[in-house]
């Protein structure tokens, strides 16, 4: 049984789909290049990240926190 506002995110469960509640997705990065072949850009269906003055970032109200750019990640920089 879960109960909302316990979980510590341990993955025990692992039936639980349910996105943790974050209030804002992180990322910053200018290690890709170029930016706009980044893997996360490439694998995020909701058009939640953007090249800003040449850095990869999350446009946190387009995000729906379904983790894919985090599994593509080469660099392991993006916090959701």
């Amino acid at each position: 049984m879960f109960k909302s506002g316990n979980c510590t995110e341990c993955t025990t469960c692992g039936s639980c789909q349910q996105t943790p509640n974050v209030d804002t997705p992180t990322l910053f990065c200018m290690n890709c290049q170029p930016p706009s072949e980044a893997p996360c850009l490439l694998a995020c269906k909701e058009n939640a990240i953007e090249i800003l003055g040449g850095a990869i970032t999350i446009n946190s109200d387009n995000c729906t926190r379904c983790r894919d750019c985090v599994e593509v990640c080469p660099l392991d920089v993006i916090k959701i």
